[in-house]
Formats: structure tokens, C-alpha cells, sequence
């Protein structure tokens, strides 16, 4: 039994519990059920069609990638800006981050039909001898999420493990591995979601140079109102340090619904027509009109108000994937969209699995007491940089030395007389030489903390 356990009231312990179990259930009657019939019967069970070819299912995808967003943002960011009021939402962030990307990783797993064939995204041959093609937006997806949840788990263990009683030879070290982490996280929070938006290029607007910040910043927004609910929910031993930690991710809030505007602004620029849409319109409002009452501080400083806020840019946001991945399909062809019972229990699914998993863990999170930022400024400087660097070169290496041996199977290059070449592969070797590092950091660390031992 934990300290939360112990001082947490019975009614409150059994009711959180009763949700988990509810939750659970209903992830798996939605996303099992769902799932099951996917891999019985085919992706036919799903509205997705000629016209759609994209549904709920990948907008439930993109929506949970955005919403783990803001975990790194308030741990990482913030950390490096040395932000004191993050200790208040840090630990929590970082989880709300892990359930967000499980959930995700559910629906391209059950969307591609059969599952038991994922294994040809690996480094490895298929049977007709072609290897996996990196040039593939794909692929840069599965590479950059993968990294993204290993490295974001180990910033979360490691933040973790830092405060326990006994480390004190080892937190300095802590803390300049907290920071390097911090680092190479903040450039995957912006690596992973422009990845994700170079896969709809596709079909929206392939030339168009605003899809990665305009997803990257809707990502954010999204996952800024998912903290504040979760903020809301804890119970902090300074009252103040709440009310301080609400005003600025209010603000912070803010900045991101007026960044969404100007996105907005050019796309009306560009195409007026969108704005007689109903769909549209909802968009505007939700993730723009409601968070403008911020700039007054008595909204800011209103509970309800930051509630009803929060759930109505998470609506919003969502909705807004669906506009990019279903309707924007539609206006280039004749056809219809309608929403199977299939995707509604795998939508009601997948957030099931996130409170499921958010609930279960949370209540035993420890808050932040140690600072890494003030770790690493009273000790004398580790070799972290040389760590990470090291790793990322190590990174790189592998990944090119792959391609290099593999770039001959790239079939469909080779018919179009244009074979797969270095320029092609940058976002995965961005992403494996911040996974090199990051990876270099953590086996640093864990090495130095056992000899500390």
C-alpha cells in the first residue's frame, strides 16, 4: 500500500477504482470488439470508402499523437526555461504523454487489418527481397512515434528516480541528464507531429509549407487543455502555487488559440468557401472565439470557465482532424462519409483506454520536489553533452549505414529512375540521431546511479 493509498479516503479510493474498472470495460468491448471484427471481416466494417479513405479511426490517431504533446512541453520547455510553477503539473503531464501515445498506437495497429503483418515496418527483408522504404512518410511515422514514447518514458522514470531518498551522489548527474533529455524532446515534440502532417500531404495540399507548424500548433493547443483539466483535478498543498500554475497555462493557452487563428486566417485567405461551411464555423468558435475570453483575468481565474474551455477545444481539435483527414477528402470527389457503429465504439474505445490508464497510475505519482534545472547548476558540469553527442553520431551511423546497404531495394524509385538518395531519409535520421542521444543519455545515467550504489 502507497502513501496515496494510505491517506486517501476509502470513498474516493473506491470510486476512482470503479471508473478504472468501467473504463477498461469499455475499452475493451470498443476497441477489442472493434479490432476483432477488423481483423475477421476487413477494414469494410469501418465508413471508410472510395472517397474516404481515411476515417474516425486515423483522426482518433492524430488527435491522441497532438494530445501527448503538451506533457513534453510543460517537462521540457518548461524546464529548460527554468519555469518553477511546472513542478505543480510535471509528473501528471508526463503520464497524461505515455496514455496519450498508447492510445494512439492502438489505432494504426487495428486500422491496417492485419495486424500480424506490422512486422515488415522493421529493418529487416520481406519475402519478394525489398527492404522497407524510408523515403515512405509511413515509415518516418512509426520511426518518429517509437522514439518519441521510449524516450519520453525514460524522462519519466528517470524524473521519478531522482527523487528518492538515497540518490544525493547521483542528482547532479540527475539533473544534467533531466536537461539533456529535456533537449532532445523538445526538438522530437516538433519532429514527431510535423511527421505526422508530411502523411496527409498526400491528399491536402502537398506543396503547402504551413501543414507542419499548423499541426504541430494544434497539437499543442489541444494538449494545453487536456493539462488544465488535469490541473484542475489535483489537489495542491499551496493554494497559491495552483493559482499561479492556472494563469499561466491559461496564457499559454492563449498563445497557441491565437496561433491556430492566423492559420485559420490564411486558409480563409486562400479559400473563403470554407467559411459557409457549418463545420467550419464550429472550429472557430471552439478553438478560437471561447479562448479569447482569456485575455481577461477574471475568466482565467474561474474554474468553470477553464472547464468548459478545455472540453471545448478538445472538441474542437477534434473535430478539426476530422475536417482535415474526412472533409477535405470529400471536397475533391463526390462522395459521402457516414461513420460505422465500428468507428463510434472504437472512438469511445480509445478514450476509455486513456482514463483507464491515466486514472490507474496517477493517484501514485509523486510530486516533484528536486528541480533538475537547479540540480545542474550547483555541480560542477558532466560530460552529458559529450554523451549525447556521441550517441547521436552513433545513431546516425547506423541509419546511414543501413540505407546505404538497402537502397538498392528501392523498387519503386528505381522504376521512376529516381532511386531513394540521402535528402529523402533526413527526417529519419533526425529522428534516429535524437534517439541515439537521448538513449546514450539515459545508459549514462542509469551506470553512474548503480556505482553510486
Amino acid at each position: 500500500m502507497n502513501r496515496h493509498t494510505m491517506t486517501e479516503p476509502a470513498s474516493h479510493f473506491r470510486a476512482r477504482w470503479w471508473c478504472v474498472v468501467f473504463f477498461s470495460l469499455v475499452a475493451i468491448l470498443g476497441l477489442g470488439g472493434g479490432a476483432w471484427l477488423i481483423a475477421y471481416e476487413g477494414v469494410g466494417v469501418l465508413g471508410v470508402n472510395n472517397s474516404v479513405p481515411w476515417g474516425w479511426d486515423v483522426v482518433s490517431f492524430v488527435f491522441w499523437i497532438g494530445l501527448g504533446h503538451a506533457g513534453t512541453l510543460i517537462s521540457a520547455i518548461l524546464l529548460l526555461s527554468k519555469q518553477r510553477w511546472r513542478s505543480t503539473i510535471a509528473r501528471h503531464a508526463e503520464l497524461m504523454t505515455l496514455c496519450a501515445i498508447i492510445t494512439a498506437g492502438v489505432f494504426p495497429l487495428v486500422h491496417v487489418g492485419r495486424a500480424w503483418m506490422l512486422w515488415t515496418l522493421a529493418p529487416l527483408p520481406v519475402a519478394s527481397g525489398v527492404w522497407p522504404n524510408l523515403s515512405s512518410a509511413l515509415l518516418w511515422d512509426a520511426v518518429a512515434i517509437g522514439s518519441y514514447f521510449l524516450l519520453s518514458l525514460l524522462f519519466w522514470l528517470i524524473g521519478m528516480r531522482g527523487e528518492r531518498a538515497g540518490m544525493e551522489r547521483s542528482r547532479p548527474l540527475w539533473g544534467h541528464t533531466c536537461m539533456g533529455l529535456a533537449v532532445v524532446l523538445t526538438v522530437l515534440v516538433i519532429t514527431v507531429h510535423s511527421v505526422v502532417g508530411c502523411d496527409f500531404a498526400v491528399v491536402f495540399r502537398w506543396h503547402a509549407l504551413g501543414i507542419p507548424p499548423y499541426f504541430v500548433c494544434g497539437a499543442l493547443l489541444s494538449g494545453m487543455a487536456a493539462v488544465q483539466l488535469i490541473e484542475l483535478c489535483l489537489k495542491h498543498p499551496v493554494p497559491a502555487a495552483g493559482d499561479t500554475c492556472r494563469e499561466r497555462m491559461a496564457r499559454l493557452t492563449l498563445i497557441f488559440s491565437m496561433a491556430m487563428g492566423l492559420f485559420y486566417a490564411a486558409e480563409l485567405w486562400e479559400e473563403p468557401q470554407l467559411l459557409r461551411q457549418g463545420g467550419y464555423g464550429i472550429m472557430l468558435v471552439l478553438n478560437v472565439g471561447i479562448p479569447c475570453l482569456y485575455w481577461w483575468i477574471n475568466a482565467r481565474q474561474s474554474r468553470a470557465f477553464i472547464a468548459c474551455c478545455s472540453i471545448g477545444i478538445l472538441a474542437g481539435m477534434w473535430w478539426e482532424r476530422v475536417h482535415i483527414i474526412v472533409y477535405r477528402s470529400l471536397s475533391y470527389t463526390n462522395g459521402s462519409y457516414c461513420p460505422s457503429i465500428v468507428d463510434i465504439s472504437m472512438l469511445l474505445g480509445g478514450l476509455s483506454l486513456f482514463l483507464a490508464l491515466f486514472l490507474a497510475i496517477a493517484p501514485a505519482m509523486p510530486r516533484e520536489q528536486h528541480n533538475p534545472a537547479t540540480e545542474a547548476l550547483s555541480s560542477a558540469p558532466y560530460r552529458t553533452g559529450r554523451v549525447a553527442a556521441f550517441g547521436g553520431i552513433c545513431g546516425a551511423a547506423i541509419l546511414s549505414a543501413w540505407c546505404g546497404l538497402t537502397q538498392w531495394a528501392d523498387t519503386a524509385g528505381s522504376l521512376q529512375h529516381r532511386p531513394m538518395g540521402y535528402p529523402f531519409i533526413l527526417p529519419p535520421l533526425l529522428v534516429c540521431t535524437l534517439l541515439g542521444a537521448g538513449l546514450a543519455l539515459a545508459l549514462h545515467y542509469f551506470i553512474y546511479a548503480r556505482r553510486c550504489k
